[in-house]
């Protein structure tokens, strides 16, 4: 019996992403998904490589960096399949699990994305209700400062349920929205919301599409039935590189919907550079380089913080 071609395709963007490309792409080739492939100015050696050992896979270079989001619109312009795919490239997507949000998306207009595992099997929360003040003063000062229990109090009732069916959920779980490292959408409402928000350099752009597809009537589902593998850091795990960048999004984002705590979460974006300043004065003398390297990062922070930022839209 002939197995039928999921009526998807992937969109995949790179920037330095050799060590981690092989694994992703192997995989589409075994969902049998065309793919598209935009790389974002890598330095490395991405897209020889892919040429050489993905022939089927459709290349399309830039010249320059312009985000995440730029690249995957320009991946999806064209695309005449159901459903979009989209995967980072240090995500693995099992056949099994491409046809499960091929399935979930495909005959209604919605949005898809599994449970997200790491190298060692363990659960990544991968989905979410979208943030408020609260929320961000949990996940910024986490670790040692705020210990878990009361994170968890503080994230409120949505944020509990949401952490709880990514670790013990089995059905398919609305959610407010979920993680692009992997994330399936139908064509058409990919088209009507009109991509990824290309404001968003990196980061925020699939918490802003998913609130875009909510707002059309779209349901968002998570599907802890089916799971990826995604190591996380296949562009860059420089702080000096992607911090700001997260920040940045992320005051956007509050600026756009949250207009009554953003200037809050500015406060706490500040003060939270001003503790990470002063513990890289402190790793310095320890780790010169990681210390030089985490005070720019969080100086970088720090003046994004106090731009201004253009407001509009509620939540």
């Amino acid at each position: 019996m002939a197995v039928t071609r999921p009526d998807a395709t992937a969109v995949v963007v790179t920037h330095n992403s050799a060590r981690q490309i092989v694994a992703a792409l192997t995989a589409l080739r075994e969902a049998d998904l065309p793919v598209r492939l935009v790389d974002n100015a890598s330095r490395d050696d991405t897209v020889d490589l892919v040429r050489r050992h993905f022939p089927e896979v459709t290349v399309l270079p830039s010249a320059e960096n312009l985000g995440f989001a730029v690249a995957v619109n320009r991946a999806a312009a064209g695309v005449d399949t159901a459903v979009l795919l989209l995967v980072n490239p240090d995500c693995v997507v099992p056949p099994g699990t491409v046809s499960e949000l091929v399935r979930a998306v495909a005959d209604r207009p919605g949005v898809a994305g599994p449970r997200l595992v790491d190298a060692a099997g363990r659960v990544a929360v991968s989905a979410h209700p979208f943030e408020t003040l609260t929320t961000v003063v949990a996940s910024r000062f986490g670790g040692l400062l705020v210990p878990v229990p009361l994170r968890r109090w503080l994230s409120g009732r949505q944020r509990r349920e949401a952490y709880d069916a990514c670790l013990r959920g089995a059905r398919p779980t609305p959610v407010d929205w979920v993680s692009g490292a992997c994330l399936a959408v139908h064509t058409g409402l990919f088209t009507a919301v009109g991509g990824l928000d290309e404001a968003y350099f990196m980061y925020y752009e699939d918490e802003e599409f998913c609130l875009q597809a909510r707002r059309r009537g779209a349901e968002v589902l998570y599907l802890p039935g089916v799971s990826a593998c995604h190591t996380g850091g296949a562009s860059s795990s420089d702080p000096v590189w992607i911090w700001p960048h997260l920040y940045r999004s992320m005051l956007l984002f509050f600026s756009r919907h949250r207009p009554r705590t953003r200037h809050a979460v500015r406060a706490v974006v500040l003060l939270r550079a001003l503790v990470g300043i002063a513990l890289a004065g402190v790793r310095l003398s320890l780790q010169p380089r990681a210390g030089v390297a985490r005070m720019r990062a969080w100086t970088r922070v720090g003046r994004i913080a106090v731009t201004r930022l253009p407001s509009g839209g509620k939540l």
